[in-house]
């Protein structure tokens, strides 16, 4: 029997660079299946890495579920296929009609992939807001994700 599937409340984002958000506060998926995906704080996402080709049919409806689908292609945490799974089903948890979500479903089967790739070994340092981060924050990221700190990590401060 599956469970009810939810998002943990407002997605909290701020413009970043161009094309780019920055999530302010940690995010949480809770899928049917009664997995649990949590979207770090200060990850950086462009909001949805979908095909060209299925963008416009999502003006904007899809963020939730776009920001949550990042990170599954970011941290390699599900396969690909996987990954494209949830975010139909999250799309249907939107309250999203059939036929547009596997309009969205389909151009993401046949265009993601090369992005799914690009992840490849999990998160990058130019995946996270460095600079929005303590210094306790970047040492506790830099263990999590076992990644080094870039050489300049705030504003106006050199590097050590």
């Amino acid at each position: 029997m599956s469970e009810a599937a939810w998002f943990s409340g407002a997605l909290d984002l701020r413009a970043y660079k161009p094309g780019e958000w920055v999530l302010l506060e940690p995010f949480r998926y809770h899928a049917r299946d009664g997995r649990e995906f949590t979207v770090p704080r200060w990850f950086v996402t462009d909001l949805a890495s979908t095909p060209w080709l299925v963008k416009p049919l999502l003006s904007g409806e899809d963020r939730m579920a776009g920001v949550v689908h990042d990170w599954l292609f970011c941290s390699q945490c599900v396969p690909w296929a996987d990954a494209n799974d949830l975010y139909s089903e999250m799309l249907d948890v939107l309250h999203w009609g059939r036929i547009k979500r596997g309009a969205a479903s389909a151009g993401l089967a046949i265009g993601s992939y090369p992005r799914y790739r690009a992840c490849d070994g999990g998160p990058k340092e130019e995946d996270f807001a460095w600079e929005f981060m303590t210094s306790a924050e970047r040492e506790a990221y830099r263990i999590r994700f076992g990644l080094g700190i870039p050489a300049r990590t705030e504003p106006g401060r050199a590097p050590a």
